[in-house]
């Protein structure tokens, strides 16, 4: 049994499509967490529509909690009820009929992995590939392969992944078990958005979890607006987040030698997509992160 958590908002253009194409999959095994932050558009009324065609625990939330804590409502609750796997899906993502079947085939192979990366997809370009999975350097800075690079070249050579974008990620609960923070959270809720599946993925590959992608698992991804990029929503949680999991997944003194090097790659994204506001998000987001990072101790998984 595998548990599907989906965190909405405000996702009426997006929620139809997600769904139908789950109510279409060959493998049937399977329960649909949804987790509506607050919604004010017809998001409700779509998913209640689906609940005769599929198995639906609707939670509705009275305000937007974000991405994280949405996500560690329904990961509880999918473990909590038996499922063995948990696949993390974005509401603007639409899952071809055969995919999961794929998926579970190969897990049920392959027990040495614990966390499965499936194949995104550009949605409006399909010959683009969107996500292959993540991979870190030696400062733990994130590249997700494959993003905008041809689907064929990406196919037909060999891939190794540190860890996978949770817009169309499967874990196994035994990993998400191990790896969850000492106030029970899976994803950290403190996040809100952005960085979340990165620190997750962190922490399962530090325990010695192992992550693969699934190439015959093809997913295509929309590409909704998290939030508004000229608003600077997106640059503040990107740079306040990018301080709170490097403090979290190395020692003290990897971070503060490594701590220029993050100064460096946001004062380059802000001259990529300068504005006043995104300036103010930016340095708002560097302030709160260095606070916040305080907080946050590195720990050693037994």
């Amino acid at each position: 049994m595998i548990g599907i958590v989906i965190a909405n908002w405000n996702g009426e253009k997006l929620i139809d499509k997600c769904l139908l194409s789950l109510e279409n999959q060959s493998f049937k095994e399977f329960k649909v967490y949804i987790i509506d932050n607050d919604s004010k558009d017809n998001s409700i009324n779509i998913i209640n529509g689906y609940k005769e065609k599929l198995n639906i625990d609707l939670v509705e939330m009275d305000h937007n909690s974000g991405f994280a804590p949405a996500n560690n409502i329904g990961i509880k609750k999918a473990i909590n009820e038996g499922c063995n796997y948990v696949l993390t899906l974005n509401n603007d993502v639409e899952v071809p009929s055969d995919s999961l079947a794929k998926a579970m085939e190969f897990i049920e192979k392959h027990k040495e992995f614990d966390i499965f990366q499936l194949f995104m997809i550009n949605y409006f370009e399909r010959n683009k590939c969107d996500a292959a999975g993540l991979v870190f350097n030696e400062k733990l800075i994130p590249s997700q392969i494959g993003y905008r690079e041809e689907v064929s070249e990406v196919l037909n050579r060999e891939i190794s992944i540190e860890g996978a974008c949770a817009g169309a990620a499967i874990y196994s609960s035994k990993a998400l078990e191990k790896v969850k923070l000492d106030n029970g959270d899976y994803f950290d809720s403190k996040f809100f958005a952005y960085y979340e599946d990165v620190d997750l993925s962190l922490r399962l590959k530090r325990a010695g979890f192992k992550a693969t992608v699934l190439k015959k698992s093809i997913v295509y991804h929309m590409h909704s607006a998290t939030g508004n990029k000229t608003s600077g929503f997106k640059e503040y949680y990107l740079a306040r987040n990018l301080f709170m999991y490097t403090k979290r997944n190395q020692s003290l003194d990897k971070y503060k030698k490594a701590k220029k090097t993050y100064y460096i790659i946001l004062v380059i994204n802000l001259l990529r997509n300068f504005n006043i506001e995104v300036l103010k998000s930016v340095f708002k987001g560097i302030k709160d992160g260095n606070k916040e990072a305080k907080n946050i101790e590195y720990k050693e998984f037994n």
